[in-house]
């Protein structure tokens, strides 16, 4: 049974957002759940699989669909964005793209993140050259891999390029982010997996594999899977042909290396969204010199009065992170709700 009086609105309906509004619900309050595309799920509706137990992100999405429908204090907007927050005496009034006005007792920002462009490391030939793409445009492939690899011509190499923006501080982000390692051991497993002869080259700087069963999923790609690491930064892509020629150092055994591959995937650097910086602005929540949200507190959830954030919004997190702190962002909203007024 809904609990009269409170509301709290969730921007964002990613992992994050969808489970902070649940767990919101299910407490008993009103939440509205603003999304901006035209389907929540965030990047869970482009995944092919996750890691480390090669889950279906479908099968996850739908499963938390299925609760925001059963939770009857829940309203979902979709293609919708705030235009506009105002502080009052027990909250906010905030103004939505619908012309909707809604009044809120606290705020969950879950805006995510976005992928760097990996156009600017022209020495890549993204957007030039066919064959390089990056990350998100890969997973389409694995995709489509997967449901005809009967009737694929299987390619004959891969190659996959780690901290594409990442750790350089000439681009402006020096930060890891944290996440690429694995969805990049994935990608190169899952490769392995649909075309067993195909050859897969990962280059990296190093390998940061932080998390349950991380290190193992990693070595199983290395070990079981055969997928070649090679410690380096490439320094060129070329075309070759039909193929693509990769220009690299192997920084372990100082070796120079050219090899030739049929397609390169880019693993570009996790960057914040500028409508967080808006947002943060609105609601009166901190932000980092990158742009993330941030908070002085030990739990990464509370940016400010009212205001707290979950998700890739704050730093690169997987799927699994980005659920525990929208349920931890949503325990604060209730602990503030259950407040005496």
């Amino acid at each position: 049974m809904s609990k009269a009086g409170k509301t709290a609105l969730v921007v964002g309906g990613g992992p994050a957002g969808l489970e902070a509004a649940i767990k919101i619900g299910q407490a008993g309050y009103q939440v509205i759940l603003v999304e901006k595309e035209s389907r929540p799920g965030g990047y869970l509706n482009q995944l092919c699989s996750t890691f480390p137990r090669w889950d279906n992100p479908q099968d996850l999405l739908g499963h938390k669909l299925s609760q925001v429908e059963e939770i009857g204090g829940v309203t979902l907007l979709t293609d919708t964005t705030v235009v506009s927050g105002h502080d009052g005496s027990q909250g906010f009034t905030v103004e939505l793209s619908s012309g909707k006005s809604v009044e809120v007792e606290a705020v969950v920002l879950a805006t995510g993140f976005n992928y760097f462009d990996v156009g600017q490391y022209g020495e890549y030939g993204y957007g030039v050259y066919p064959g390089v793409v990056n990350a998100v445009e890969f997973e389409a492939q694995l995709k489509e891999w997967s449901s005809h690899r009967e009737d694929t011509k299987p390619p004959q190499a891969v190659a996959f390029f780690k901290c594409v923006g990442s750790r350089d501080r000439a681009k402006g982000y020096p930060y890891c982010s944290r996440i690429c390692c694995m969805y990049t051991a994935r990608q190169a497993a899952m490769v392995k997996e649909i075309f067993p002869e195909t050859a897969c080259y990962v280059f990296y700087m190093d390998i940061r594999a932080a998390g349950k069963g991380y290190e193992e999923f990693v070595r199983s790609t290395i070990e079981d899977k055969r997928v070649r690491y090679v410690r380096g930064r490439p320094a060129k892509v070329l075309p070759e042909g039909d193929r693509l020629q990769i220009r690299s150092e192997d920084t372990l055994m100082g070796n120079p290396i050219e090899l030739e591959v049929d397609l390169v995937v880019l693993a570009g650097a996790i960057i914040p969204k500028p409508e967080t910086v808006e947002l943060a602005r609105m609601f009166g929540a901190a932000v980092d010199q990158y742009g993330f949200l941030d908070s002085e507190l030990v739990q990464p959830v509370q940016a400010g009065s009212r205001v707290y954030f979950a998700g890739g919004c704050g730093f690169p997190v997987d799927i699994h992170e980005a659920l525990e702190q929208g349920a931890a962002a949503a325990a604060e909203v209730i602990a503030l709700f259950n407040r005496p007024d």
